[in-house]
C-alpha cells in the first residue's frame, strides 16, 4: 500500500485539493471506461456497470466536499494548508 500522502495538508503542503483529486479520478475512470465500448462481454458490462457506479458516487463525494468547503468559507477565509486552521484542534 502506497503510504505516500496524496491530499493537501500541513504536512503536504504540495497536496491534492480534495475535490480536485476527486475530479481527477471521475475523468480518468470515465476514460477506461469508455475503451469498454463495444464490447459487450459479461466481464466487460460488469466493469463498465462498477465504474459508472464509482464515477457517481464520487460525483457525491465532490458535492460533498464543496459543501465543507461552503461552510468552512462561513467561519474564515482559507489560509492554505500552512495557515491557520478554521476548525479542529489548534
Amino acid at each position: 500500500m502506497n503510504t505516500k500522502p496524496v491530499l493537501m495538508s500541513v504536512n503536504n503542503p504540495d497536496g491534492w485539493k480534495l475535490e480536485d483529486l476527486l475530479e481527477q479520478m471521475y475523468l480518468e475512470l470515465g476514460e477506461k471506461t469508455k475503451r469498454l465500448d463495444g464490447d459487450m462481454s459479461t466481464p466487460a458490462c460488469k466493469v463498465a456497470s462498477n465504474n459508472y457506479t464509482m464515477m457517481r458516487k464520487l460525483k457525491e463525494c465532490v458535492a460533498l466536499q464543496l459543501k465543507n468547503i461552503e461552510s468552512l468559507n462561513k467561519i474564515a477565509p482559507d489560509t492554505g494548508p500552512l495557515g491557520i486552521p478554521r476548525i479542529g484542534v489548534k
